[in-house]
This record gives C-alpha cells, structure tokens and sequence, in this order.
C-alpha cells in the first residue's frame, strides 16, 4: 500500500508492506490527512515516520469515522480522566515524528481513538475537526463565553477556527486580525469582524506563533484579560515581561484537545464544522491525490499560493 513518509527532509510516496499504527488497532480505511505546520516543521527536522495526524477515514463497513490524532498512555490518572492531552507520554507518541501517522492507504488505530462522523459533514472535510480541536480547547481555556468578547491574532486556519469556535462557545464579538487578503475574504465568509480602533478585548487569541502576534494580542487586550496561546513557539519565547505586567495579563498555553465536561472537545469541533458547511468551504484551499503528495506539501509551505488548508485525498 502507498504511504507518504518523510526522507531527508521532504515527503516521499513510498510502498508499505502492513498497515503502520498500533497492533492491536482497528483496521481503517483512511479518506484524507489534512497537512498541518506541525507535518512542515516535522519535516524540516529530519522525521522518516509517515506523516499525518489530521485523518478520517472508514471502518470496514464503510461508516466514516474521525482519528482523534493525540494519543496518552490511556492508563493514567489524566488519561483516566479524559485529559490524555497532559499525558507525560503524549508527546512522545506524537504522529508523524515521533511514530508513523496516518497519510497511508490504511492505518491501525486503537478504538478508543475512533469517533463516527457527526451527520451533515462529508468525510472529505472532515481532517478538518482535528485542527478545529485544537483551537476549541484553546478558546475554552481563554474563557470565551456570552458575555465576553474575543479577538483572534493570526488568520491561518488555526486562526479562523478559533474564531468560529469563538462564536459557537457564545462570545459576544469575535474579530479576527489577518495579514493576507485570502485570510480576509475567509474572516469575512465566516462573519467574523476586524479589531476596531481602539477597542480592547476580553479574551485574546494568539494563533500565529511569532513575537509580532504576541505583541499585537496584548495590545488588544484589555487590562486583567486573558490571552490564550494557541500559536507554537519551537524556538521559544521571548516574552515583553514589562508589557505583560502593565495589564496584569493572564497567559494560558493550550496543548492540544481533550475531554471536557463528559464530551470529546474533537466531536465539538466536528460537530460544529457540521453545523456551519461554510467553514470546510472557505477553509480547504487545495486538495491533491496521495500521489501528488509532495506537490501538497509545496503548497501548503509557500504563503503566495494562498493556501490555509491543504488536504491529501488518500483515496
């Protein structure tokens, strides 16, 4: 079967003889691996796993399913309790880097890690929940609710999902500060707002991963907020101490996705992208064939292609 793996620092389509993942998993038919800055910055430090963490794909009946991609030991108290994103061992089964992923024809996954996917959301889109989780937990943490309002700092799409589960976790006002036009015209499909002059917000957002975004989130933040950072930082942070001082500011770092209030925070996301089909549209730019894999790559690391999402259709 076709997989892509990472070999000397770009992704190759290779043969494999079995189905990678873990031994005792459930046999799935993978659909489509949406390629994330996680799978470039994997790449660049050298991984030769397959790659692939945002997957869906189907059971052996046919039904479409959701790969939660974060995996703990699923023995441990955190697990226990549904928080496997805290895990000690969570980041040392990371997909794509750690051990091999999803971009495969087929994929061992264990079953507690399978969830159907939610009526009214095509499983050709539906990659697109994982990184949705990501930005639901972060918008959590930050404390978007009614009666609060919210901006977003970076409009990629960790970004634009944040500020759709922003709006869907019942904020007051959501803006988004975007640098591209492409990023603009999704803000706007989305019916999100800009930052207006001089306003400042409850809750802030930083879903870029640069000093610049940091920065701009304190700015916009109103004195005793919270900032949430959803953005990664590889190189770590220099943080403005004098700036985050001034405002007393309350920093929340977001790792991952996770179980919240006896729920699943990824089949929230997805259930949200099922409810709004207008996010999966605006969000997915490019889609490409499994053997056109190293052409998505191209596209999803040059900004001039105007890409935020680029999935791969595995079959």
């Amino acid at each position: 079967m076709k997989a892509v793996r990472g070999y000397e620092g770009r992704p190759v389509v290779v043969d494999v003889d079995d189905a990678p993942g873990w031994d005792d998993g459930e046999l799935l038919d993978m659909a489509v691996a949406g390629i994330c800055a996680s799978d470039l910055s994997y790449l660049k430090y050298g991984t030769a796993f397959v790659l692939g963490h945002e997957l869906a794909g189907r059971r052996a009946d046919g039904t479409p399913v959701l790969v939660e991609g974060q995996f703990g030991c699923g023995t441990c108290d955190l697990c226990r309790e549904g928080r496997n994103n805290l895990c000690g061992q969570t980041t040392s089964m990371a997909l794509g880097m750690k051990r091999d992923g999803g971009m495969v024809e087929q994929f061992r996954v264990p079953a507690n890690k399978v969830f159907d996917v939610p009526a009214g959301l095509d499983v050709a889109d539906a990659s697109l929940a994982e990184p949705a989780a990501v930005s639901w937990h972060g918008v959590r943490l930050g404390g978007a609710a009614p009666g609060r309002t919210v901006a977003v700092v970076g409009g990629g799409s960790i970004g634009q999902l944040a500020a759709a589960a922003a709006q869907t976790q019942g904020a007051d006002e959501v803006v988004l500060a975007a640098r591209y036009p492409h990023q603009h015209e999704i803000r706007e499909r989305l019916g999100v707002g800009e930052p207006a002059e001089g306003a400042l917000y409850d809750v802030v957002i930083e879903a870029a991963g640069s000093p610049s975004s940091l920065h701009r989130s304190i700015e916009l933040l109103k004195p005793g907020g919270t900032i949430a950072l959803l953005g990664v930082y590889f190189d770590g942070m220099d943080l403005p101490h004098s700036a985050l001082r001034g405002k007393e500011v309350t920093l929340v770092v977001s790792m991952g996705y996770c179980g919240h209030a006896g729920r699943r925070e990824m089949l929230q996301a997805a259930e949200m992208l099922a409810a709004r089909p207008e996010i999966p549209e605006a969000l997915i730019t490019h889609r490409f064939p499994l053997a056109d894999a190293a052409e998505a790559f191209r596209v999803a690391s040059d900004r001039s292609t105007g890409a935020v999402k680029v999935v791969v259709e595995v079959t």
